[in-house]
């Protein structure tokens, strides 16, 4: 039962990291629309910023 043991923490870490690698791509996704709607918003109340 001592492989059981060992085969648990590395699937089990290997779920983990997968798990959190995906939580962090759909959060920077998210960001990413917040941001476009915030320059959105900025936009169009304080007109475009010259570059």
């Amino acid at each position: 039962m001592i492989w059981l043991t060992d085969e648990l923490l590395f699937y089990g870490g290997i779920t983990a990291a997968a798990g959190s690698f995906l939580i962090a791509v759909l959060y920077f996704c998210i960001l990413q629309v917040k941001r476009i709607r915030l320059n959105t918003q900025l936009d169009t109340e304080y007109g475009k910023k010259e570059k």
